[in-house]
């Protein structure tokens, strides 16, 4: 029976009596394989899911799971708002401003998390794209805080027309532009790390 090697960086698993000089998908080095045992050989379902969750907890990237909620969420707010100016559907507008709410709440956790990632892993590099991912960072908190607050002081703001609407969903293609680039950065120094 053939070794299983599992990568311990995205999970690719490699069957062979060694682990691949590379990981065909994350390029992850041999090094960063582990050998795992065979489901069917003699172990129960209990040791199975033990083990997977002890790799799941090992692997476990906050950052990355808190930044992909901003990065979802502000294109469906989006999205959503341009559904109501071009079809007239006010209540995909609760809808926006619901998503935009969830993405505020998330938005210090990714900071937090981005930051001991910078710390821990980067020894808080002054790089050009840490710069600029900090940057971001604060511009889409102000952004969407600001978004907000003219939602709640201005109700009727995508019924309204003329300015007042085009400035509310400018300030939502501006956040649109700010989570971009931020995923573009991130995705930046996660691919450069593995190469």
């Amino acid at each position: 029976m053939k070794k299983r090697w599992r990568c311990t960086i995205c999970g690719y698993i490699h069957e062979g009596d060694l682990p691949p000089e590379s990981c065909p998908v994350c390029h992850a080095a041999a090094e960063k394989f582990e050998l795992v045992e065979e489901a069917g050989a003699g172990l129960s379902v209990a040791t199975v899911l033990k083990s997977e969750l002890h790799h799941i907890y090992k692997v476990f990237a906050p950052h990355a799971v808190a930044a992909h909620f901003p990065t979802a969420l502000v294109p469906t707010a989006t999205l959503f708002l341009f559904f109501v100016l071009l079809f007239g559907y006010q209540p995909l507008e609760f809808s926006a401003l619901a998503l935009l709410a969830v993405t505020i709440a998330v938005i210090p956790i990714t900071m937090i998390t981005g930051f001991i990632v910078w710390c821990r892993d980067y020894q808080k590099s002054d790089s050009a794209v840490f710069k600029k991912k900090i940057a971001l960072a604060w511009i889409l908190l102000a952004v969407s805080a600001a978004t907000l607050l003219l939602r709640f002081w201005h109700p009727d703001i995508m019924v309204a027309g003329g300015l007042p609407t085009a400035f509310y969903f400018f300030l939502h293609l501006l956040m649109l532009t700010c989570v971009t680039l931020l995923g573009h950065y991130g995705a930046t120094l996660v691919y450069t790390a593995r190469r």
